[in-house]
């Protein structure tokens, strides 16, 4: 009975000193959170406090130092920890909150990663819950650290064991963690299939938690994604979402952060460029407020796009620079790539070929280990490069490079399921989903993602396989006739643009040529799109490309830059309409096709700026309506638009078309349709329509 009692009494003894240990794990881990929520007010009560600080005191104190980016107090509050530490799992968590420090405030990731493989020491054999679910956020700092580096294998390797081991602890906060960063650095692989998987979940357990710190995070990763994909306005909606959020929680340094894009975003249109640098310049504001090096530097980069596209090159050049610096400093490496591959950009935009060349030279060791868009710029740039030497096939290998690191699995429903997300998103503030119902999603998922990616990958296989068998079957001359055209059809607008304004050959005007058919929708409505498509790239494919600067296809318009006289464009776009017409014999009698013909400089002036000739496409639809009011029958409409004054118009108005018209009353706009001088009272016709538009 005496032996029952004593066993009874040690069992007791153990299992208080158990739930103990855990009780104590559990509200260090409130506190820590706490601490970093409310860091001014944790801060303050500590210090006024007139009772001893024990360990679990001097470690919330570092937690509260480190938010509130007051780097030498936090070093100062863990060395008065460590003095109190009394066992491995204690010693490692200081590790850990000694990494971020230096990580976070002081940039030295190198440093940051000696303390984590202290800690990764310390708790990586521990069987005790609490030390697992540290060692968790251990992995996930280790992730984010070989990120900082530019180490993505290595970064998605510790990712991964994180999260399986939060899983394995049924730890919901940890496994949060490791999916956001799972999902970033699927995003920066433009892995989207895996990013919305991670994102989706993540969202889910945010929801649970109420965490609007995650919210945030993953409205923010949201909104790169579909820049990533050109869905500007809903990655300016998730942008805007998730500043709100970050100055909502005071976090200065993720607030300033995704000012940076919102600013991005707001240049992908040509008129944005002042609303973005007002952004830039509050980031810059908060980055130097704070102290950040990482933030300014990211600031500099961008501001340096705005300089760019203003056409003040030096000034872009300078803010470069000055980025690529602070980055080197902090050891930034995939920013340090970035920022070198925009100088090489700028430099290869004025020619100076040999510092374009050495920038490829300094970043080929590494780049092999970089982010695939960083890649993908970088083949592009070898390419243009080899396309300026006239190595032809050097240049489309390096073309198909930086075209296949572009689009790794990117599907043509990438775009869908991000919406999707969105949608969830739009209602994670109110609705709940059960587990069972969640289970059944994610295994939807799964199998639905699976035959997506099998259906990428047998699609990818055909493509290399029919683009194998062309290549070897087209002759030498063909050939290299494909690869310059290849260069020369541009796959967006900006690219065309950018194209046309760096090629200088010669000393012949820049002539631009629209040239469309009249029910080109309606065709496509009743035929489908490749019934057009095909003939057209057959015409393409045959052109005399000697004098073409470059093509592109915009809203079923195609536009072509020549450098040479208005006669001889007149010339060739002639022999180019009778081809379309022979093509499309059994179209030719339905529709009109509508030719406008317009020398840039004349309407721009000498020292033109590639995002000023997105006006002109104004210039192409007011002047086929102007056209469509005559009684003109005849099959081809071949329209020439003129200056009689240089500038004529104020080409970055936001009422361009009714600045157009009066350039047209008062004589400065001439517009000629088959050589025949329209007249003016069209136009005024056309004023006096659109006032009653604005009227209703």
């Amino acid at each position: 009975m005496r032996i029952r009692s004593t066993l009874l009494v040690c069992f007791m003894v153990l299992a208080s000193l158990m739930l103990s240990d855990k009780a104590l794990a559990t509200e260090l881990a409130e506190r820590l959170r706490l601490a970093s929520e409310n860091y001014e007010q944790v801060i303050t009560e500590l210090l006024v406090s007139n009772q001893q600080h024990h360990y679990a005191d001097w470690l919330v104190l570092a937690q509260a130092y480190l938010s509130s980016n007051n780097k030498d107090a936090a070093i100062a509050a863990l060395q008065q920890a460590e003095t109190l530490a009394s066992s491995e799992q204690q010693h490692a968590h200081i590790a850990l909150l000694r990494a971020k420090v230096y990580g976070i405030l002081f940039r030295d990731t190198r440093h940051a990663i000696s303390y984590l493989q202290q800690a990764d020491t310390l708790l990586r054999a521990s069987t005790d819950i609490a030390a697992r679910q540290l060692y968790s956020e251990v992995l996930t700092n280790f992730a984010q650290a070989h990120n900082q580096l530019g180490d993505l294998t290595q970064a998605e390797h510790f990712a991964s064991q994180s999260l399986n081991l939060a899983l394995d602890l049924k730890d919901l906060r940890k496994e949060l963690a490791a999916r956001i960063m799972l999902g970033r650095l699927a995003l920066q692989n433009n892995r989207f299939g895996q990013a919305h998987q991670q994102l989706q979940q993540a969202l889910v357990l945010a929801d649970t938690l109420d965490d609007s710190d995650a919210r945030a995070s993953i409205h923010f990763r949201l909104g790169m994604a579909f820049r990533k994909i050109g869905e500007h306005n809903l990655a300016l909606e998730h942008m805007q979402h998730a500043a709100s959020l970050y100055q909502r929680l005071n976090d200065l340094s993720s607030y300033s952060y995704t000012l940076v894009y919102i600013a991005e975003s707001h240049l992908e249109s040509a008129g944005g460029i002042a609303q973005a640098e007002q952004y830039l310049l509050e980031a810059l504001a908060i980055s130097e407020q704070i102290n950040n090096v990482m933030r300014t530097a990211i600031v500099k980069q961008s501001l340096g796009r705005v300089s760019r596209l203003r056409g003040e090159n030096l000034q872009a050049a300078q803010y470069y620079n000055a980025a690529l610096q602070q980055f080197r400093q902090i050891g930034a490496q995939t920013y340090v790539q970035e920022s070198a591959l925009a100088l090489a950009e700028l430099a290869l935009m004025q020619q100076q070929f040999s510092q374009t060349e050495q920038i490829i030279a300094d970043l080929s060791p590494g780049i092999e280990g970089a982010a695939n868009y960083l890649q993908a710029r970088y083949y592009t740039l070898r390419a243009e490069l080899a396309e300026h030497k006239q190595d032809w096939q050097q240049a489309f290998l390096l073309n198909q490079q930086a075209n296949k690191l572009h689009f790794t699995e990117l599907t043509t429903t990438t775009a869908e399921k991000l919406t999707e997300l969105k949608d969830q998103l739009k209602q994670s503030n109110t609705q709940h989903h059960s587990n069972t119902a969640q289970l059944l999603q994610q295994q939807s998922l799964r199998q639905t993602l699976w035959y997506w990616k099998l259906a990428a990958a047998i699609l990818l296989f055909l493509l290399i396989g029919c683009g194998g068998m062309y290549w070897c079957l087209r002759t030498r001359h063909n050939q290299t006739k494909s690869v310059q055209l290849a260069f020369l059809l541009s796959h967006n607008w900006s690219r065309f643009c950018e194209r046309l304004q760096q090629d200088d050959r010669g000393k012949q005007p820049l002539q631009l040529v629209a040239i469309a058919l009249s029910i080109s929708q309606q065709l496509k409505l009743d035929l489908g799109e490749e019934a057009l498509r095909q003939p057209l790239q057959a015409v393409l494919s045959n052109l005399n490309i000697a004098q073409l600067s470059g093509c592109c296809i915009n809203s079923d318009v195609l536009w072509l830059g020549c450098r040479a006289s208005p006669a001889e464009t007149a010339c060739f776009v002639r022999q180019l309409e009778t081809d379309i017409q022979q093509a499309l014999p059994a179209l030719a009698k339905e529709s009109h096709l509508i030719r406008l013909q317009l020398e840039v400089s004349q309407l721009l002036g000498s020292r033109w700026q590639a995002h000023e000739l997105t006006a002109l496409r104004e210039a192409f639809w007011l002047s086929w309506k102007l056209a469509s009011i005559t009684d003109n029958t005849s099959p081809c409409w071949q329209l020439k638009l003129s200056a009689e004054q240089p500038r004529p118009c104020e080409w970055q108005t936001s009422n361009l078309r009714q600045d157009m018209i009066n350039a047209l009353q008062l004589g400065a706009l001439t517009l000629t349709l088959n050589d025949e001088l329209l007249p003016a009272d069209l136009s005024l016709a056309m004023a006096t329509e659109l006032a009653e538009t604005c009227e209703l």
